[in-house]
C-alpha cells in the first residue's frame, strides 16, 4: 500500500462523517423545474442548506402525487403550494405556511387578440381551460364573478397544459403563468391579452413554502434552517438573475427551456415577489383574512372550521410547542439554580440578581411565557445533585465536567472563549504552549481547570479561591497571569479599573453555554432546545456588548505612531481652521448647484422629470438596450380634452389636475421606470427591461387609476395612451414616433383607451 492510500481513506472517512451529520429532508415542488423555484436550487448549490446542517432533496412535480397528503404523511417534509392551502387549514389540515415567495400570484388568464376577449365580461359562453381544482383558480374565478358573470356562464375545460390548444382555437382562454406563456407568444409574434386577477384587486399569494404542524413541532431547528436557507437562496437568485438562469439551464432544465426564457421568467417573478420593496417571503395576516373571506364567498369551504392565524403563519421568533409541552409548562414550575458570585455570569447588584446567565434566562422565560423561578446555590456540584433529584431544576453549564450520567444538556446557547489576564508590560500570547513552566493562576472551582490540567500539563497552575485573589497575585507579580472565561476577566478588570492589567490572550477553546437538566425530563429538554434555537443573534450581541468591555492588546509597539499622528493632527487642525470659510462657501455652492440641477432636470409644476431630462434618460437607455440587447418600451399619453378644462375651469384648476395626475402615475409605476412631462398635457414613461405586453398592462392600469381618481372638478379626467417597444431597426425617433402616433390614434377614435404598436 503506497503513502497516498491511507490519506485517501482518511479523506473519504471524513467526508462520510460530514455527510452523515447532515439531516436529510425533502422539498416537493408543485411544478416542473424552472425559475419559479430558483431560490431552492441556489440554497442547495451555494451550500446554504448545508450551512444549516441539512441535506435537501428537491423533488420535481409529477401528476401522481398529492402535495398536501405527501407533507401530512411525511413523504416530503416541505412543499410549495398555492393560496388554496388556506382552505385546507380551514378544513382542519394541520399545516403551517413558512413564507410566501410571490406577493402576487403568477396565475392569469390569456386569450388571443383576435378572439376579441378584451375583458373578463367577454368570456361569457366562451371555452376556458383551467385546472379542475376551483381552489387553485380562486383568484381567476373571483375576477370573473366580480365582473357580473356567473361561473355557469363559462364553458370550463380540463387543462391540457398545451399552448397549441389556445393557438388552434380548441379553447378561447387558458390559465397560464405570467412568467412563462407570454414569453412564448411574444417570440411567435402572436398578439394576446392578459386577464390578471391582480388588476381587479384579487391579490392571492403564490409559491407558498409550507410544512406540517407535526414537522414544525418535532423539528423546529430544521424548520428554521429551511426558512433561513431558502430566503437566503431567493435573495441571491433575484440579485443574480442571469447567473441563476444559467445554473437552471445547465442543471435543472427538464423542460428544455432556452436561457433567454429563464431570464425573462426571472425578471417577471422578481416583480411578483415585490423583491425591491423588501416583501420577499412576507405573509400578511390581513391579506390572509381577505383571501379566506373570498374563499368563503366562493363557497369552497365544505367542512370549514375556525382557526387562529397564529396557527397558520410561521413565526421564526415564536416557540412551536406541542399540546403536551404546553400542558407540561402549565402544570410545572421550572427552577433555575444559580449562584450569586460569578460575575459577570451571575452577580448581585443592590438586592437584584443579574448577569449573563440571568439575561439569557429572562429571554427564555419570556419566550415560554412562564414565571422566573430562581434558587441560589453557591456551589456547582450541589446544584447538580439537586438536578439529579428534581426533574424540573436546571442550571447553566460550560464544560463536560458539569455533566453526569443522570443529567443531560441542551443545545449550545452561545460560545464562551477563554482569556489570559496579565500586567500591561507582558507580550501578547497567541498559543497556550507559550505558557509552559509559567505560573498561571486558575480558580480551583472553575469548570475549565480539570480540562486544562489534562490538555496543558506543562503549565505551573496556582490554585486560587476566586478571581479577586488571582488579580491580586498578578499585581504582586507572584504569577505571570490569570486564566479564566473571557467575560469574567474582562468584567473584573473593567469594574476594578485595573489600568495596569490587560487581556493578553484569547483562546478559542470552544466552551459553550448550555442548560443542564435531569436526563429523564425529555419534554423539558425539547422545550428548552426549541426556545434556544430562536434566540436572535441581535439579543446575543446585546448581552455580549453589555458585559464584554476589555479588548486585548498585542505585542506590537504603536508608540511610534504618536510621533507622526500628533504633528499630523496639529497640521490638520490648522488647515481646518483656515479653510472654515472656504468650506462654508463650498456648502453654499453645493446648495446652489443642487437647486440649479433641479431646475435643469425637474418640471417645476409637476415635480417630475422635464423634457430635457427625460430625453437624456431615453438616449442613455437606447445605448444600453442596443449594447446588451435588452427590452425597452415607451408609453406616450396625454389628458383628453385638457383645453376644455383650462377654458372652463381656469388654468389654476388645470395645473392642479396636472399635479394630481402626476402623483397618481408616480405611485403606480416601478421605481426603475422614468416618468416625465413631454410638454403641456403630454407625458412619457420609459420602461427599461419591459416588453410591450407588460407595458400595455401598465398603461391599462394607469388608465383605470386615472379615470377612477376624483380631481375635484365637474368632469371625469381620462387619458389616451400609446405603447411601443424598441425593435432592432429602430432609431430613437422612430420608437417615439410610433408611440406618439398610437396615442393620437386613440384620441381620434374615442379617447380613454390604449393602443399598442
Amino acid at each position: 500500500m503506497n503513502l497516498a492510500t491511507p490519506i485517501i481513506i482518511t479523506i473519504l472517512l471524513m467526508l462520510n462523517v460530514t455527510a452523515k451529520s447532515l439531516e436529510k429532508v425533502s422539498i416537493q415542488l408543485d411544478w416542473l423545474h424552472q425559475f419559479q423555484f430558483a431560490g431552492y436550487y441556489i440554497a442547495k448549490e451555494k451550500g446554504y442548506f448545508e450551512d444549516e446542517g441539512l441535506d435537501v432533496n428537491i423533488k420535481e412535480f409529477n401528476f401522481n402525487i398529492n402535495l398536501l397528503d405527501d407533507v401530512l404523511n411525511s413523504k416530503s417534509e416541505y412543499a410549495i403550494g398555492k393560496s388554496s392551502l388556506i382552505i385546507d387549514r380551514l378544513e382542519g389540515k394541520e399545516i403551517t405556511l413558512l413564507s410566501a415567495i410571490y406577493q402576487k400570484s403568477p396565475m392569469v388568464l390569456i386569450s388571443l387578440k383576435n378572439s376579441n376577449i378584451n375583458t373578463p365580461n367577454d368570456l361569457k359562453n366562451k371555452k376556458v381551460m383551467l385546472t379542475p381544482d376551483a381552489r387553485s383558480t380562486a383568484s381567476i374565478n373571483s375576477m370573473i364573478i366580480s365582473q357580473g358573470l356567473q361561473l355557469d356562464d363559462i364553458n370550463f375545460q380540463p387543462h391540457t397544459f398545451k399552448l397549441d390548444d389556445l393557438l388552434n382555437g380548441t379553447t378561447d382562454a387558458m390559465g397560464c403563468y405570467i412568467s412563462n406563456e407570454p414569453y412564448i407568444l411574444s417570440k411567435k409574434n402572436i398578439d394576446f391579452t392578459i386577464h390578471n386577477p391582480s388588476d381587479y384587486g384579487f391579490d392571492f399569494y403564490g409559491g407558498l413554502l409550507f410544512t406540517s404542524r407535526n414537522e414544525l413541532n418535532n423539528n423546529p431547528l430544521r424548520a428554521k434552517g429551511i426558512y433561513n436557507a431558502t430566503l437566503k437562496g431567493w435573495k441571491y437568485a433575484f440579485n443574480n438573475i442571469e447567473e441563476t438562469s444559467k445554473l437552471i439551464f445547465e442543471k435543472f432544465n427538464t423542460q428544455k427551456k432556452s436561457l433567454d426564457s429563464l431570464i425573462y421568467e426571472g425578471y417577471a417573478l422578481k416583480e411578483l415577489a415585490q423583491f425591491d420593496k423588501g416583501l420577499l417571503g412576507k405573509i400578511d395576516t390581513k391579506r390572509i383574512e381577505e383571501i379566506k373571506r373570498l374563499y368563503l364567498l366562493l363557497g369552497l369551504n365544505k367542512n370549514a372550521t375556525n382557526f387562529k392565524l397564529d396557527d397558520l403563519i410561521y413565526d421564526v421568533n415564536k416557540v412551536a410547542l406541542t399540546k403536551k409541552e404546553k400542558d407540561y409548562l402549565k402544570n410545572n414550575a421550572i427552577t433555575l439554580l444559580t449562584n450569586s458570585s460569578f460575575p459577570p455570569f451571575t452577580m448581585t447588584k443592590g438586592k437584584k440578581l443579574t448577569g449573563i446567565e440571568l439575561d439569557y434566562w429572562n429571554i427564555i422565560t419570556k419566550k415560554l411565557n412562564i414565571e422566573e423561578d430562581i434558587n441560589i446555590i453557591e456551589r456547582s456540584y450541589k446544584a447538580v445533585e439537586k438536578i439529579k433529584k428534581n426533574i424540573n431544576y436546571v442550571k447553566f453549564a460550560y464544560s463536560s465536567n458539569d455533566y453526569t450520567k443522570d443529567t443531560t444538556v441542551t443545545k449550545p446557547i452561545t460560545k464562551v472563549k477563554v482569556g489570559l489576564a496579565t500586567l500591561v508590560d507582558k507580550a501578547f500570547v497567541s498559543d497556550m504552549s507559550e505558557l509552559d513552566n509559567k505560573k498561571i493562576a486558575i480558580s480551583k472551582y472553575s469548570t475549565i481547570y480539570a480540562l486544562f490540567k489534562n490538555k496543558y500539563p506543562n503549565i505551573n497552575y496556582i490554585e486560587i479561591e476566586n478571581f479577586e485573589e488571582g488579580l491580586k497575585l498578578i499585581s504582586q507579580k507572584k504569577v505571570f497571569g490569570l486564566i479564566g472565561k473571557l467575560p469574567t476577566l474582562s468584567y473584573s478588570i473593567t469594574q476594578k479599573s485595573l489600568t495596569n492589567m490587560k487581556i493578553s490572550g484569547i483562546f478559542d477553546e470552544k466552551f459553550q453555554m448550555r442548560l443542564l437538566l435531569n436526563n429523564e425530563n425529555k419534554i423539558l429538554e425539547s422545550v428548552l432546545n426549541k426556545t434556544i434555537s430562536i434566540i436572535k443573534n441581535e439579543d446575543k450581541n446585546k448581552i455580549k456588548n453589555k458585559y464584554y468591555s476589555v479588548i486585548y492588546q498585542t505585542t506590537i509597539d504603536y508608540t511610534w505612531l504618536y510621533k507622526i499622528v500628533i504633528p499630523l493632527l496639529i497640521i490638520i487642525l490648522i488647515v481646518i481652521i483656515s479653510n472654515r470659510k472656504l468650506n462654508k462657501e463650498v456648502k453654499k455652492r453645493k446648495i446652489i448647484e443642487n437647486k440649479l440641477q433641479k431646475v435643469a432636470n425637474v418640471d417645476s409644476l409637476t415635480n417630475i422629470f422635464n423634457r430635457r431630462k427625460i430625453e437624456s434618460l431615453y438616449n442613455r437607455e437606447l445605448i444600453r438596450v442596443k449594447r446588451y440587447q435588452r427590452e425597452l418600451s415607451i408609453i406616450f399619453f396625454d389628458i383628453d380634452d385638457f383645453k376644455l378644462i383650462n377654458d372652463k375651469q381656469g388654468h389654476a384648476i388645470g395645473d392642479e389636475v396636472l399635479i394630481k395626475l402626476s402623483t397618481v402615475v408616480k405611485n403606480n409605476i416601478r421605481t426603475t421606470d422614468f416618468f416625465g412631462r413631454w410638454g403641456g398635457e403630454e407625458f412619457v414613461i420609459i420602461l427599461p427591461e419591459t416588453s410591450k405586453i407588460k407595458a400595455t398592462n401598465v398603461a391599462h392600469i394607469l388608465k383605470e387609476k386615472i379615470s377612477a381618481t376624483d380631481f375635484n372638478i365637474d368632469r371625469e379626467v381620462t387619458c389616451s395612451f400609446g405603447v411601443s417597444q424598441f425593435e432592432e431597426t429602430d432609431s430613437g425617433d422612430s420608437l417615439l414616433t410610433r408611440a406618439d402616433d398610437a396615442m393620437y390614434y386613440v384620441k381620434r377614435n374615442g379617447k380613454n383607451n390604449v393602443k399598442v404598436v
